[in-house]
């Protein structure tokens, strides 16, 4: 039996509770009779609101508070300077989260703290509008195979029109501070206005020569079909790779070096599809190396430091001479598939501490690759396609493999007489964060910011803001320094137009051209650039002036751009006193937003 205290009666005596036993076999009907004898507190609110009358109460409590008039009424009244808090454009794609409410939330608890404040309160919500995961969503609608870049246009419009407005019913319902009826009081990536305004920040950029067009490799989505940012990427540390040790045989070895048997180079990598385009090795001229003999009478040159990691590959076990990196520079090697005759060059990012001190080097699928291929003139040949398939350029039998699936297979095949060594590793890669599918490096032309030039001074301006958690200054401090270019363009259709015209690969652009992008923008809409032909994009005036045969570009801007962009639009003239985002920003919509207004206006767009 257990005791159950029952409040039934304050005794006289005493002034505590009497108490009531009873046992637990008692009947449900039974316990009833005691419910009255209970001291609870009355109320009229219900205990519980259903969920269909939520909404009806959300926007009852709205209309007579009169929030949608709070706004407008404390620009006019506030007279204690004012307080700008910039929104950063939630994505225009999906219903919203908690994440969305926690972000909207505190923005607004701020803005009315310094209201409460006598502050006058600048805060325009804003809808980031454009990009791949909304196109997707578009080109999933029907079908999809015969749309044509205007068709897609249409439908990504509309998607993220709907989202925009179911959007902002919801952040409406949680009474969120703003002006949500003014056409003018959010602001859209889409928008006229801010087209035309990004253009013309892309003119200035242009202008002042830190936006360029250049072939370099650059991280490739083969299954979105377009050039990514380091921004745009996630490191899947599960990723499995055919990591191979391969033999490149050496044609001229010095005398001093023997003529019993074979002499190769041996190389580590864990992209054997790259290996077509390999056009040298490249070593460490500090790095010591070494000659050591293998299993099978052959030798083979690898670094010192990595004989002990080395020695149960075929036997590699016994050094017969050591030699500095020097030694390599006037060696030539045998290509493992076509037989052609290639070179061994320094390159600074070669170490001894992994693999085997040699790097083979394809200069149009890595960055380091294509820093000696520049250095030494090498072909920068890119032997893939947008759809990450081998072109004709990889050689005999391999136009159309996947280079991530059947193209690697068959490299191995072709090779597997020269790989000495074969394993599959698990390690960290990195993959496209919106198809979650893993990505290559892939050179082509591309339009880029010169980071490098701006960098100085957008490290040095941090100095002056207040970042919390502050753990994450170093952080955001260390990606800008690491950073050397920032690709900005794109292979899609939903998106700003790059709005340059070219002459065969030369760029066309000036002050009377954006101007005259800037009016259709505003005349025609944003899809103005692909309504029109090359020549509908050339004023009647300059047409005389301009070359022959030019073709409009095809790319647009990378949406980092876009909504990075968006303190020249939404606070002209004026500088924010928060960004407020979630940390993960750091590597986006407050990077984005510090190098343009560096490179822009010379300072940060927020305090």
């Amino acid at each position: 039996m257990f005791e159950l205290l029952v409040v039934s009666k304050i005794c006289e005596k005493c002034a505590y509770p009497a108490k009531l036993f009873f046992s637990t076999r008692a009947s449900a009907r039974d316990l009833k009779k005691y419910s009255h004898t209970i001291f609870l507190p009355k109320t009229k609110f219900p205990q519980r609101i259903h969920p269909g009358k939520r909404a009806l109460l959300d926007d009852e409590i709205i209309k007579n508070n009169r929030f949608d008039e709070l706004y407008n009424n404390q620009r006019l009244a506030n007279k204690n300077g004012e307080f700008v808090l910039h929104d950063g454009p939630p994505y225009a794609n999906g219903v919203p989260h908690m994440g969305h409410a926690i972000n909207k939330v505190l923005k607004d608890i701020i803005n009315r703290w310094h209201l409460l404040d006598g502050r006058k309160v600048h805060y325009v919500p804003g809808w980031d509008c454009h990009g791949l995961p909304i196109e997707l969503k578009a080109l999933t609608a029907g079908d999809s195979s015969n749309l044509s870049a205007l068709d897609i246009r249409k439908k990504a419009k509309e998607f993220a029109e709907r989202t925009v407005a179911e959007q902002k019913i919801v952040f409406r319902s949680w009474g969120v501070m703003a002006d949500w009826d003014n056409p003018g009081g959010c602001y859209h990536t889409f928008d006229r206005p801010y087209v035309a305004n990004q253009l013309e920040q892309f003119y200035q950029l242009y202008r002042k020569g830190l936006v360029y067009r250049k072939l370099k490799p650059v991280y490739w989505s083969p299954a979105a079909r377009t050039a990514l940012a380091e921004s745009e990427l996630e490191y899947n540390p599960k990723h499995k790779s055919t990591a191979v040790t391969l033999r490149l045989k050496i044609q001229n070895p010095p005398d001093d070096w023997g003529s019993d048997g074979n002499i190769y180079a041996l190389i580590w990598t864990t992209t054997p599809w790259t290996l077509p385009a390999n056009q040298a090795v490249a070593y460490n001229p500090d790095v010591g190396y070494s000659l050591v003999r293998g299993g099978r009478g052959d030798r083979y040159v690898v670094a010192t430091a990595l004989i002990s990691s080395l020695a149960g590959l075929d036997g590699c076990v016994e050094p017969v001479l050591h030699f500095k990196g020097d030694r390599l520079k006037t060696l030539k090697y045998r290509h493992p598939l076509s037989g052609t005759s290639h070179s061994f060059f320094p390159g600074s990012h070669v170490t001894s501490d992994a693999g085997t001190g040699l790097v083979h080097t394809a200069p149009a699928h890595g960055h380091d690759d294509f820093l000696v291929g520049i250095d030494h003139d090498l072909p920068l040949d890119c032997i893939v396609d947008e759809e990450g398939a081998y072109t004709s350029k990889a050689g005999p039998g391999l136009k159309g493999l996947k280079v991530l699936r059947e193209g690697n297979r068959k490299i191995l095949e072709l090779v597997r007489d020269d790989i000495i060594h074969k394993e599959e590793i698990v390690h960290s890669y990195p993959y496209d964060w919106r198809s979650k599918q893993p990505v290559i490096i892939r050179s082509s032309l591309q339009w880029f910011i010169d980071t490098e030039s701006i960098k100085e001074s957008a490290i040095e301006s941090l100095k002056k803001v207040k970042i919390l958690p502050t753990r994450n200054v170093e952080i955001l401090m260390q990606q800008i320094e690491q950073r050397p270019y920032w690709c900005i363009s794109r292979q899609r259709a939903w998106g700003v137009p790059i709005p340059v015209l070219y002459k065969d690969e030369e760029p066309i652009l000036d002050r009377d051209l954006i101007e005259y992008y800037k009016g259709l923008v505003t005349s025609e809409g944003p899809d103005f650039w692909w309504k029109l032909s090359a020549g509908e994009l050339i004023p009647e005036k300059l047409r005389s002036s301009m070359p022959t045969n030019l073709r409009k570009g095809e790319d647009i801007l990378d949406i980092w751009l876009d909504s990075g962009l968006s303190w020249s639009s939404v606070l002209p003239g004026k500088t924010a006193d928060i960004y407020l985002e979630g940390v993960d920003q750091f590597t986006g919509w407050f990077q984005s937003s510090l190098l343009t207004s560096i490179a822009l206006q010379g300072k940060p767009p927020f305090r």
